[in-house]
């Protein structure tokens, strides 16, 4: 196990920690710290010996980066990048001053992009923007 920080400032990120994930997951390497084994950490904490291996792995190959949360992995890719949305002479600037409804621009990102979206997703969209 590698000791990226003292066992204090270990602590003090603990205590500071206010995302529940990651206070649990330091909590698991303080105990390791402490000497403990994978599996007493394991009983201590309710966690699989596999969920203790893997966040020990991810903390000795990225230091405290390695617990945080993988959010940007999440989700569908958008059919349709933010930059052809927002850039200048993109979607958002041929239909910027015509008077158009939801339905409208949903048709319109249809017939010139060819990529159908739902009136939700076209809302969401230029309520980003505006």
């Amino acid at each position: 196990m590698l000791k990226h920080f003292t066992k204090e400032e270990l602590e003090e990120k603990y205590r500071k920690e206010r995302n529940p994930r990651i206070k649990e997951k330091l909590l698991a390497i303080l105990l390791l710290y402490d000497g403990k084994n994978i599996y007493e950490v394991g009983e201590i904490i309710r966690r699989s010996e596999r969920a203790i291996k893997e966040w020990l792995k991810r903390w000795n190959r990225e230091n405290y980066g390695g617990i945080m949360p993988e959010t940007s992995k999440r989700g569908r890719k958008p059919r349709i990048s933010s930059e052809e949305w927002y850039k200048k002479d993109k979607i958002l600037m041929e239909i910027e001053g015509k008077a158009m409804t939801l339905k409208e621009v949903t048709v319109y990102v249809k017939t010139t992009r060819g990529v159908e979206y739902a009136y939700k997703t076209v809302w969401a969209t230029l309520r980003k923007k505006f």
